[in-house]
């Protein structure tokens, strides 16, 4: 069975401490949701309810661990979810999980 190396535990350490505030689900399931699949740190303020700085904390922490990206278009950053990190970090999760139910 294919076991946690010490880089993916520490990965997956971070995934589940980012993913462990609401208002950061909060965005990517908004993120996820919205049509175009991006959004802007204004519209993801409006839609989940929070201030505009509260916001851009978050997607900057989201950011940094590579979880959202983000593409400037004029005066505009478009933020969306990086699916290439996304994958990485359930394939991880999901050899946890395997590993826990002993399959």
């Amino acid at each position: 069975m294919e076991n946690l190396n010490h880089e993916s535990e520490e990965e997956l350490e971070e995934t589940f401490k980012v993913l462990s505030n609401p208002n950061r689900l909060k965005i990517l399931c908004m993120l996820s949701e919205c049509e175009e699949n991006e959004a802007t740190v204004g519209d993801i303020a409006e839609k989940i309810n929070i201030t505009q700085p509260a916001a851009s904390q978050h997607l900057k922490l989201l950011k940094s661990l590579k979880v959202v990206k983000s593409t400037k278009r004029g005066n505009n950053i478009y933020y969306k979810i990086n699916t290439n990190k996304i994958s990485q970090d359930k394939k991880c999760i999901d050899t946890l999980f395997k590993m826990m139910l002993n399959e």
